[in-house]
């Protein structure tokens, strides 16, 4: 991002849905090529963003946002291998919150 290379492949931030967040993350984890972490290449703040702590934390709903590094978004390829992670994670952690 404005020329500086970002190490995660992805990152999972989230403010008040820790363990939505952790879930999600412990699922991309088990693929081990990919470097993914908590809350980079930034936190979610009120002065910064609207969607997570406003339509998600303030209404008790738990709520995430996933940033996918553009280089890797940049081919239908990669947009479908991300659509597929993705895809396989969310519904882990609807059953696992069901449990």
């Amino acid at each position: 991002f404005l020329g500086v290379p970002r190490p995660w492949h992805a990152g999972v931030l989230y403010d008040r849905a820790g363990d939505f967040g952790e879930t999600i993350l412990a699922g991309l984890r088990n693929d081990e090529a990919l470097n993914v972490a908590a809350n980079v290449p930034y936190v979610i703040s009120r002065d910064a963003d609207y969607a997570v702590p406003i339509h998600g934390d303030d209404r008790g709903i738990a709520a995430v946002l996933i940033e996918i590094r553009q280089d890797l978004l940049s081919s239908r390829s990669g947009i479908e291998a991300w659509a597929n992670r993705l895809a396989a994670v969310l519904p882990a952690q609807q059953k696992e919150k069901a449990s």
